[in-house]
C-alpha cells in the first residue's frame, strides 16, 4: 500500500495539513515501500512482478507512475525515473505503440492484445513523469488520436482520455474522447459508474473492474475540467464503494479511486463546511463532532461497542451547513459452527487443507496438503493465506522446491501464516502444495483459518475453518 500513502501525503502537503507526526509516519511507510519497490527492478531494465526477467511494460509504466508521484513527497533517485522512462521508450515500436511482450500483464484479459490500451497507459505514465516535448511521445499521441474512435470499452477509453488530457487538455480529441466516455456511464442512485467488459490490466472485472474504470474516468474529467456533474456522480459512486477498512478491495482499485478523490479536493480549494454533527446509537449519543473549514476533510471516527443482536438504530443530526459523506460498518464474530457454507453455485475459488495427522509429539513433523481450485477462467494474482498453528515451525524446504518447480510464484512467512502467491492461476490447472510443520511444544493448538482469494477481485474468496492439533 505504498502508492496510497504517497497519494495521501501529497494531498496533505498540497493542502498544508501535513503535521510533523503524520508526515514522519507516512514517510516511514514510503521509505519501506521504496526499498521494496527497488527489488522489483529487473537488472536489464524495467520492472516485473518479482524483479525477475523479463520485465513487463505495463508494470514498468505503473512503477514509473508511482516513483514519479513519490518524488513529489520523498527523496527518490532521479536516475531511477530516468532509466525506467528510457527503458519504456526503448520498447516503443516505430508507429508509436507498445505491444504485449513476454509478460501477460501487458494486456487487459479481454482486449485481444489490442495495442491501444497499453500505448495509452504507457504514454500517460511518461507524461505524468514530466516528459512531454519529445518526438517519441508525440508519435504515441498521434497513434492514440488516430485510433481513439475504435475504443468502445470504458476501461480503454478512460485510459485513452487520460493520456490525451495529460498531453493537451484543450485539444479537440480530448473533447471527443470525454464525450464518448461520458455516454457509457451507468447511473446508480446518486452516483454513476463506468463499466468495463474487457477487464483491467490487473485482471479486475465486475465491481472491481468498474471501480478502476470509474476512478480513471473521474480523474480525466477533473483534469480536463469538463463534465463536472459526471465527475461528481463518479466520485459519489467511488465513495459508496469504499469498504469497511477504508479501501476499495485491491491496491490498484484503491490507487485509482484515491487519485480521483484527492484531485477533486485539491480542485475544490478550501472547504466551507461549518457544522456540528451528532451521532446516536440506539439513543446513546457520542461526543458531538464539530466540523470547521480547517478539519472539514478529516475523517472523523465514532465507535459504539456491545451491539446487541437484532435491529439497531444509528441516527445523524447535522446543525449548520456543509455536505458530508458517512459510512456505517460493523464487525462481529461467529463460531465456525454457525458460519453458513458458501453455496456451490457461488463458489468462484475453493481451498482444501488436509493434515496427515492431528495428534503428534514434540519434534514430530506433520504433513500438510493444500489444494486450490479456480472454478473458471484465470486470475492474474491469487493469494493463499495458510494458517500456522502456534507452537509449530514451518519447514521451508518444500516451499522452496515449489518455487523452483514454478508450482507457486513465491511465498512469505509470518508468525502465524504462510502467504503463497500464484501468478496466472488457471482453472484448468488446480494447484496442490505439500509442506511440513514441526511441533516445538506440548499443547492443544487450533490452526488459524486458511483463506484464498483473487487479489484484484477480492469477492472471489474461499475460507476453510481451523483444525485442532494435539502435541504430547
Amino acid at each position: 500500500m505504498t502508492f496510497p500513502n504517497v497519494l495521501v501525503l501529497n494531498y496533505l502537503k498540497s493542502t498544508k495539513q501535513a503535521s510533523p507526526e503524520i508526515q514522519m509516519k507516512a514517510e516511514n511507510y514510503i521509505a519501506l515501500g521504496y526499498q521494496r519497490l527497488l527489488t522489483f527492478e529487473v537488472s536489464s531494465g524495467g520492472f516485473s512482478l518479482y524483479g525477475r526477467a523479463p520485465a513487463s511494460v505495463m508494470l514498468s509504466a505503473k512503477g514509473l507512475l508511482e516513483i514519479s508521484d513519490m518524488a513529489k513527497v520523498f527523496p527518490v533517485d532521479p536516475a531511477l525515473i530516468d532509466r525506467t522512462r528510457k527503458w519504456l521508450l526503448a520498447q516503443q515500436r516505430p508507429d508509436g505503440t507498445w505491444t504485449t511482450g513476454a509478460s501477460s500483464w501487458d494486456a487487459p484479459p479481454g482486449s485481444a492484445n489490442d495495442p491501444l490500451p497499453l500505448t495509452a497507459y504507457v504514454t500517460w505514465a511518461i507524461l505524468e513523469s514530466g516528459l512531454k516535448d519529445d518526438a517519441r511521445v508525440s508519435r504515441s499521441i498521434a497513434y492514440i488520436r488516430e485510433n481513439a474512435a475504435r475504443a468502445s470499452d470504458g476501461y480503454t477509453l478512460a485510459m485513452v482520455a487520460n493520456a490525451l488530457v495529460a498531453y493537451d487538455a484543450n485539444d479537440g480529441s480530448v473533447r471527443d474522447a470525454l464525450a464518448r466516455l461520458d455516454a457509457l456511464k451507468i447511473t446508480e442512485g446518486d452516483g454513476a459508474y463506468y463499466p468495463t467488459k474487457v477487464g483491467s490490466f490487473t485482471g479486475a472485472y465486475g465491481v472491481y473492474g468498474n471501480i478502476e474504470t470509474t476512478g480513471l474516468a473521474a480523474y480525466a474529467f477533473l483534469r480536463a475540467k469538463q463534465y463536472p456533474e459526471s465527475a461528481r456522480r463518479a466520485l459519489t459512486y467511488l465513495v459508496q464503494k469504499k469498504d469497511a477498512r477504508g479501501t476499495w478491495g485491491s491496491t490498484q482499485a484503491t490507487i485509482l479511486a484515491l487519485r480521483a478523490l484527492i484531485q477533486s479536493v485539491i480542485d475544490s480549494g478550501d472547504a466551507t463546511a461549518d457544522a456540528t454533527v451528532r451521532v446516536t446509537f440506539n439513543g446513546a449519543a457520542a461526543k458531538p463532532i464539530v466540523i470547521k473549514p480547517e478539519n472539514a476533510d478529516v475523517v472523523q471516527i465514532v465507535t459504539f461497542d456491545d451491539i446487541a443482536p437484532g435491529t439497531n438504530r444509528v441516527a445523524f443530526q447535522v446543525e449548520g451547513k456543509g455536505s458530508f459523506a458517512y459510512q456505517v460498518s460493523a464487525n462481529y464474530y461467529l463460531p465456525w459452527s454457525a458460519v453458513p457454507p458458501t453455496p456451490e453455485k457461488d463458489k468462484l475459488v475453493d481451498v482444501q487443507v488436509k493434515y496427515d495427522r492431528t495428534s503428534l509429539a514434540v519434534n514430530d513433523e506433520v504433513g500438510v496438503t493444500a489444494t486450490v481450485r479456480l472454478r473458471e477462467g484465470k486470475a492474474r494474482m491469487t493469494i493463499i493465506d495458510l494458517g500456522v498453528p502456534p507452537g509449530f515451525t514451518v519447514m521451508s524446504e518444500d516451499l522452496d522446491a515449489a518455487v523452483k518447480a514454478k508450482t507457486i510464484a513465491r511465498y512469505e512467512l509470518t508468525g502465524r501464516q504462510i502467504i503463497v502467491y500464484l501468478e496466472e492461476f488457471d482453472a484448468k490447472k488446480p494447484v496442490t502444495l505439500t509442506y511440513h510443520l514441526k511441533a516445538k511444544f506440548p499443547l492443544r493448538a487450533q490452526t488459524p483459518s486458511t483463506t484464498t482469494y483473487d487479489y484484484y477481485n477480492p469477492s472471489a474468496t474461499a475460507t476453510q475453518a481451523p483444525q485442532l492439533l494435539t502435541v504430547k
